[in-house]
């Protein structure tokens, strides 16, 4: 199993063999490498692809104290596991969560980019401000805070149950997900093999605490990819992050909600492999696309 002893944690990693550009992908909350879909494997073959458990999730360790966890430890842990490999610059990027700690990391390392791929997420937290894009992060800290009573409460197994439950009663586009409800269900049932209660109240902590990064994001001249799924509460804060960065392309995924690798995998990869190939030649990635 390998790991590596990253700012006093061990992290667990895999590097794929493929023949072509070097690319990290971080995994959303609560869902580690094991939980990406099977469309990851195109990526293996493509790419020097680098995934890993961020902390306190999967095989990764998960220290007992809160104050290890945050946003900006997360894109230093990266940073870390980078030095261990000895790989100096990669395209970095991730979904949801892994999104938010991609945009920390192009922020406190830019040097270390070839470009950045931010996927269903948001680069900021003002969830107060009354735009549309404040609207998607008041969604994502009301359901944290919600979720983590209940986890204090009864532990993930209890908030499993509910999870299920609310994707089949609630959630008008978990239907239309490339995997069945009973599929859903089940890859949720694995929850608590995936992150402890403790990492779990952590990590979300840590999520709604992290840093607004709206006033950093303008300085990024890396070229970056912002693709989201149109039915997305964040597809607001894609705009407005492809507004503030400059040398970047928004990519819409017709036919998705959150988390687009989930409902339109090959059109994700699509965004992805197109993106990459034209920083790799050295086009122009700016401007706006859609996929579907």
């Amino acid at each position: 199993m390998p790991t590596a002893r990253v700012n006093g944690i061990d992290i667990w990693y895999e590097l794929s063999d493929g023949a072509g550009p070097a690319l990290v992908l971080t995994h959303g909350f609560a869902g580690p490498t094991s939980g990406w879909p099977a469309i990851i494997d195109e990526f293996r073959a493509r790419f020097r692809l680098l995934l890993y458990d961020v902390r306190g999730h999967g095989l990764s360790d998960a220290p007992e104290d809160e104050a290890a966890y945050s946003v900006p430890r997360f894109a230093a842990d990266l940073a870390g596991l980078l030095d261990a490999l000895g790989i100096e610059r990669i395209h970095v990027g991730g979904v949801s969560m892994g999104g938010m700690i991609s945009a920390q990391f192009a922020c406190d390392h830019s040097e270390r980019l070839r470009s950045l791929l931010l996927c269903d997420t948001t680069a900021g937290n003002h969830p107060e401000s009354g735009t549309a894009s404040a609207a998607g992060e008041r969604v994502l800290s009301d359901a944290f805070c919600r979720q983590e009573q209940i986890v204090r409460a009864g532990g993930i197994e209890d908030l499993v149950p509910r999870e299920n439950r609310y994707r089949r009663e609630g959630d008008p586009y978990a239907a239309r997900s490339s995997q069945s409800l009973d599929e859903q269900d089940a890859r949720n049932k694995r929850k608590p093999q995936m992150i402890t209660p403790h990492a779990y109240v952590a990590v979300s902590r840590a999520l709604r605490e992290r840093p607004d990064l709206t006033s950093r994001t303008p300085a990024i001249r890396t070229p970056t990819l912002v693709s989201c799924g149109e039915w997305d509460a964040f597809y607001p804060c894609a705009e407005r992050d492809h507004r503030l960065i400059a040398n970047s392309r928004l990519a819409t995924v017709r036919g998705a909600a959150h988390s687009t690798p989930d409902y339109q995998p090959q059109r994700w990869k699509r965004a992805v492999f197109e993106f990459i190939d034209d920083v790799e030649t050295g086009r122009d990635i700016r401007g706006e696309v859609e996929y579907g």
